[in-house]
């Protein structure tokens, strides 16, 4: 099979999987208890009014046309009307998810890069007392849940040393004059390094010892040897065994970006920032089925299309990869 083919595959593969995403949080969100007619009615409305509430929201209809219906209109690029907030999806989620791809997509970055450099070190230093001291503590950051480093942050950093904000994303009143005036600023900095600090705490775990293990399968190759019996300095060989050992990283950064948004409903909600993941707690205590199914397509789009650049990428990695 030739690149094109399965590029092919791999787009139905990823349209289906985006398809069997949505449907099931369609269906799942129906069955739950609870009504969101609930959210927009009080007890003094009467029973023909909340029909009618309910018909004008097309939660009358059955289930089946109810999903057809959604489904037309996601082909249009519509998510719906949220409830609770009387506006399109797409106007409640788009900031929100810009401010919530910042933050993952810094964490990301940054816990890839540098979680694969020290892998890599710690992997060529084998037996070291800097490798067994940096994986026990590495291994001891990654059992830290997720929120309740945030938590520890928030008190050191802030109500201890009060060098950063508790939460937001800006200080109260802040106006911004355009939209890259929201985050070209010392003010959205100093509010982004506490959330990113604890992301990439959280996640950088998992990428280094990914790499410190394929560091570890690569450095007794044949060719290490012959480089070294040329005359090459340590740290040139460890780059080119660190250059090897780099496609099984590549790999885990699909995964990362669905562990990244699982995440961010946690620590958004530590640090009270207004991204997607806090807006889907929200919605969810407001049972805006609307917002919540929004969040899930745009959430499962962004992992999908990820890890289709992911696989993409390997040929770019490895020259040896045969697309089959």
């Amino acid at each position: 099979m030739g690149k094109k083919a399965y590029i092919l595959r791999r787009l139905i593969q990823m349209v289906l999987t985006i398809w069997v995403i949505i449907t099931l949080t369609f269906f799942l969100f129906r069955l739950l208890p609870g009504d969101p007619v609930s959210m927009l009615v009080t007890e003094d409305i009467s029973a023909e009014a909340q029909e009618m509430i309910r018909k004008q929201w097309g939660l009358d209809r059955p289930l089946s046309e109810q999903y057809l219906l959604y489904m037309g209109n996601l082909l249009q690029g519509k998510l719906g009307t949220s409830i609770f907030y009387k506006v399109p999806v797409w106007e409640v989620l788009m900031p929100r998810l810009v401010n919530t791809l910042i933050l993952m997509g810094a964490s990301m970055v940054g816990a890839v890069l540098l979680g694969g450099v020290l892998g890599a070190y710690l992997g060529w230093r084998r037996g070291s007392g800097s490798e067994k001291g940096g994986v026990v503590a590495i291994l001891f950051m990654r059992s830290i849940p997720i929120f309740w480093m945030g938590i520890l942050l928030l008190m050191v950093f802030t109500y201890w040393l009060r060098l950063f904000p508790g939460g937001g994303m800006h200080r109260t009143g802040f106006v911004a004059e355009s939209f890259l005036g929201n985050y070209l600023n010392v003010d959205f900095l100093n509010h982004l390094a506490l959330p990113f600090l604890c992301s990439l705490l959280y996640n950088i775990g998992d990428p280094l010892m990914i790499m410190r293990s394929s560091m570890l399968e690569v450095k007794g190759e044949d060719f290490l040897t012959l480089l070294q019996a040329k005359g090459l300095s340590e740290s040139s060989v460890m780059r080119q065994c660190a250059r090897n050992a780099i496609l099984p990283l590549a790999t885990y950064v699909g995964i990362l970006a669905g562990y990244a948004f699982s995440g961010q409903v946690l620590l958004e909600t530590v640090f009270s920032w207004p991204g997607i993941g806090r807006e889907i707690v929200w919605a969810v205590f407001k049972r805006d089925y609307a917002i919540v199914q929004g969040s899930f397509v745009l959430m499962a789009f962004v992992v999908v299309v990820t890890n289709f650049l992911v696989d993409l990428s390997y040929g770019l990695l490895d020259p040896r990869i045969v697309y089959k």
